[in-house]
């Protein structure tokens, strides 16, 4: 299907807000982008917006909206260490009272019992980044957590799912193939893949200007985002195009003052999609750099996940039902 026909067939303008739909039923919350953690990979450095916590109304209000307009998965990731956000659980309760499934993402630093338990209990899946095997290789990376404390963390949450009656929590490993790390790539899979529900490995990617992980070659492609989604809510209520944004530099609306409609519907978002369609990605510089747009790159390394892909927008690779 040509990216045309996707907006010709999809594209919110020509709806109603009655018959308004998500194009992709997973929405992506940010529940907030403080991170205890300061890995080389992420430009944290770079980041200029305010750090916050999403407020609850606010996640409420826009949940209750996704769903209306056909969500059945939330994401409660983004560019920050989702167990510092205190509403966590209180979150994906509400998702789950609501019909939705539910995932995140974890540097695996902060749990403890109570956090594993409720892990298994009110998640779907979980992907926990951990790019060492080693103290050495782990804190090089990772740096301001430790090793110890995020190997024994892991351990628990795999020990506490497993003897939760009814969970239905998946656990991902995740790995970035790194010059710092890939001599223990081997080890790392040794140990989780054997244990993990999935396995994962990935080269890192360069959020657009905040790392040069890869080098820009060749003619650019869309990536598809503003046509597919899933759509991507900072804690502020910012929209942003994806999850590369971190500094929220092309925010397509606000959910504190529009409706999900309006905001997918609106000139900003429209924009987008018509830069993307006719490939003048130069009217939004952020896009213009980012290394998505090589669709060459071989960044999927290896996973365990059936048909996982490159520039796959759900997070829902694998039955949750299994």
């Amino acid at each position: 299907m040509t990216i045309q026909k996707l907006k010709d067939k999809n594209s919110p303008a020509q709806k109603t807000p009655n018959e308004f739909k998500l194009i992709n039923s997973e929405i992506r919350l940010e529940p907030t982008n403080l991170c205890n953690s300061r890995c080389i990979m992420c430009p944290r450095e770079k980041m200029k917006r305010a750090q916050g916590i999403m407020d609850m109304d606010l996640y409420k209000k826009i949940m209750d909206q996704a769903v209306d307009a056909g969500a059945d998965k939330v994401s409660l990731e983004n560019y920050g260490e989702a167990f510092l956000d205190p509403y966590i659980f209180e979150r994906a309760e509400y998702a789950r009272s609501k019909g939705l499934k539910t995932f995140t993402i974890t540097n695996g630093s902060l749990f403890d019992e109570e956090k594993c338990q409720k892990t298994a209990e009110l998640f779907d899946k979980i992907r926990i980044s951990m790019y060492g095997i080693t103290k050495a290789t782990f804190e090089s990376i990772h740096k301001g957590i430790e090793f110890e404390q995020v190997e024994a963390n892991v351990a628990r949450l795999f020990k506490v799912r497993n003897e939760t009656k009814d969970s239905s929590l998946k656990i991902e490993m995740y790995f970035l193939l790194m010059d710092q790390n890939k001599h223990e790539l081997k080890s790392w899979l040794d140990k989780y893949e054997k244990i993990a529900d999935a396995a994962s490995i990935w080269k890192p990617h360069n959020w657009s200007d905040g790392r040069t992980y890869r080098k820009p070659h060749g003619k650019k492609i869309s990536c598809n985002r503003p046509f597919v989604g899933p759509l991507q809510v900072q804690w502020d209520g910012m929209v942003v195009p994806c999850c590369f944004d971190y500094d929220s530099r092309m925010i397509l609306g606000d959910l504190n003052r529009e409706s999900l409609y309006e905001v997918m519907s609106g000139t900003r978002y429209n924009e987008l999609r018509k830069a993307h369609r006719e490939g003048d990605f130069s009217k939004f510089p952020f896009c213009n750099t980012c290394d998505q747009l090589n669709k060459k790159d071989n960044v999927l390394v290896y996973t365990t996940i059936k048909d996982a892909k490159v520039g796959a927008t759900n997070t829902a690779y694998f039955a949750l039902q299994k």
